[in-house]
C-alpha cells in the first residue's frame, strides 16, 4: 500500500511585533499652541482664523495642531477653558467668592485687573464673541460666562448690601465692572497711542488701575 505524503509542518505565528509606544505630549508644546490659538482667535475670529498661523505663532508643527487637539472647534475650547483656568485658580487662591468678605473685596479686584493685564486676548475675544448669539457664545456662557456673571454679582452684591455701591441691578453693575475691569487691556493699541504706554506691559499701570477701580467700587 503507498505511503500517504507526509503533511508539511505548520509554521510556527510570526510573533506579534510589539506597538511603539504613543509618544509622551509635549506640554511646553501644548501650552503654546493655546496661548498662540487664543491670541489668533481673538485677533481675527474664529472664521478669520487659520491653523497654519496658530501653528506659526506656537512655534510648532502643523500637525501637532490635530494631535493634540482633534480640530479647529475643540482647539478653540480648549483655548478658552486654558485661560480660565487661571483665573478660577487665582480666585480659589482667595477662598473663593464664598469666602471674601468686605475686608478682602480689594484683594479681589486686584486678582482680576492683573489677570485681565495679562489675558487682554481673553478679553477681546469674548467681546467678540458675545456680539452673537451662537454655539460657541452658548458654549461660553453656559462653560465659565454663567460662573463669572454669579462671581461678581455675589461679591459686589456684598458691597451694595453694604450701601458702598450704588442700588442698581446685578446685570448692569456686572457689566459696568467687567468693561472697566478689562477695556484698558483689550484696548491696549489705543491706550499705548493715547499715553505712550501699554497697560499690558507696566506693572505700574496696571497697579494704578486696580487702584482706581477700588477708589471707584468700594470707596
Amino acid at each position: 500500500m503507498p505511503r500517504r505524503a507526509a503533511r508539511p509542518a505548520r509554521r510556527a505565528p510570526a510573533a506579534r511585533r510589539p506597538r511603539s509606544p504613543r509618544p509622551a505630549p509635549d506640554l511646553d508644546a501644548r501650552r503654546r499652541i493655546l496661548r498662540g490659538a487664543l491670541e489668533v482667535f481673538a485677533a481675527r475670529g474664529f472664521d478669520g482664523a487659520r491653523t497654519r498661523d496658530i501653528a506659526a505663532a506656537a512655534d510648532v508643527n502643523l500637525g501637532l495642531l490635530q494631535y493634540y487637539f482633534g480640530g479647529k472647534e475643540k482647539l478653540w475650547r480648549a483655548a478658552v477653558d486654558h485661560a480660565f483656568a487661571e483665573l478660577w485658580e487665582a480666585l480659589d487662591g482667595l477662598g473663593g467668592a464664598d469666602a471674601i468678605d468686605m475686608v478682602r473685596l480689594p484683594d479681589l479686584v486686584r486678582v482680576a485687573v492683573r489677570f485681565a493685564a495679562s489675558h487682554p486676548a481673553l478679553v477681546r475675544l469674548m467681546n467678540d464673541e458675545g456680539k452673537r448669539d451662537g454655539p460657541r457664545l452658548r458654549w461660553l456662557v453656559e462653560r465659565h460666562g454663567r460662573r463669572l456673571f454669579e462671581t461678581v454679582q455675589a461679591v459686589l452684591g456684598r458691597a451694595r448690601g453694604a450701601g458702598l455701591l450704588a442700588d442698581v441691578e446685578p446685570i448692569h453693575l456686572y457689566f459696568i465692572f467687567v468693561g472697566a475691569l478689562g477695556l484698558i487691556f483689550s484696548q491696549a493699541p489705543e491706550c499705548r497711542l493715547l499715553i505712550g504706554a501699554d497697560p499690558t506691559a507696566s506693572p505700574a499701570l496696571i497697579d494704578a488701575h486696580a487702584d482706581a477701580l477700588v477708589r471707584l467700587f468700594l470707596p
